[in-house]
C-alpha cells in the first residue's frame, strides 16, 4: 500500500480552509483548482536507455490538483501548487516477429510548484482587450510510483529497468493563462504550460522530463 507524504495533508487543509478570496492587510489571495492534459517525454540521453534500433516518441499525461495565488499588488502575485502528475516516454521497435512494439514508461510524481506571475492587459488591432496571465518558477516533485509497460509475448532481451530513476525532481516551468468569459466573469482560465527539469531524474544516464500542453483552471468563488 502506498504512503502519503506528510506534507500533502497539511497543504490540502491549509486549501481546504481558504475561500475564494480572503482580504488580510493589503494582501489578497485567491484559490481554485487546475487540469491539464501534456505531451511527456524524456530528453537527454534516450537512447542509452532505450537503445537505437527504432524510434523514442513522448505519451499523453495529465496533471491535476488545487493551487493559490497571493496577490502582492493588482497584477503582480505569487502562487503555490499541489499536482499529481504523469510523466514518461516511449521506445518502437522491431519485435523477433517483424512486427512494431512498443516500450512504455510511466513516472507518477507528487509536485509543488512555487511561482510568480503578473497579470497583463493586451490590447488588439480592433480595440478589444484581454487579460493575459504570466507565471514562472520552479518545482520540486517526489516520484510516487515508476512502471514499465510491454507486451510479454514480444518483449526484448535486454528492456530498461524503471529502478534507476531518482525518487524527486527539480524542473523550471512557465505558464500562460487567459480567462475564458462567461456572464463576465472570470472564474474559467484556458493556459498553456511547459516544464523541463534542471538536473537528471535517472541516477546512471542524464535523463531529464519534459512536458507542454493544455490547462483548464477554476477559480472558486
Amino acid at each position: 500500500m502506498r504512503t502519503i507524504p506528510g506534507y500533502i495533508p497539511i497543504i490540502c487543509l491549509l486549501i481546504s480552509m481558504m475561500p475564494g478570496r480572503l482580504y488580510a492587510q493589503k494582501l489578497s489571495f485567491e484559490g481554485g483548482v487546475t487540469f491539464g492534459v501534456y505531451g511527456v517525454d524524456f530528453k537527454g540521453e534516450e537512447e542509452r536507455l532505450w537503445g537505437d534500433d527504432f524510434e523514442k516518441s513522448g505519451i499523453l499525461g495529465i496533471s491535476a490538483g488545487p493551487f493559490v495565488r497571493c496577490y502582492f499588488t493588482a497584477d503582480f502575485y505569487g502562487v503555490i501548487e499541489l499536482r499529481y502528475s504523469q510523466k514518461g516516454s516511449t521506445f518502437g521497435f522491431i519485435n523477433q516477429n517483424f512486427t512494431q512494439s512498443f516500450e512504455t514508461i510511466r513516472l507518477d510524481y507528487t509536485e509543488i510548484p512555487f511561482l510568480v506571475g503578473s497579470k497583463n492587459q493586451v490590447i488588439f488591432s480592433s480595440g478589444n482587450k484581454a487579460d493575459l496571465y504570466i507565471e514562472s518558477g520552479f518545482v520540486f516533485s517526489k516520484l510516487v510510483s515508476s512502471r514499465l509497460k510491454d507486451h510479454e509475448e514480444t518483449r526484448r532481451v535486454n528492456t530498461p529497468s524503471v529502478s534507476g530513476f531518482k525518487n524527486y525532481d527539480f524542473s523550471w516551468v512557465i505558464q500562460l493563462k487567459s480567462p475564458y468569459r462567461i456572464k463576465r466573469n472570470e472564474q474559467i482560465q484556458l493556459g498553456l504550460r511547459m516544464e523541463h527539469s534542471i538536473i537528471t531524474i535517472h541516477t546512471r544516464y542524464k535523463l531529464y522530463n519534459f512536458d507542454y500542453g493544455l490547462e483548464l483552471n477554476y477559480l472558486f468563488n
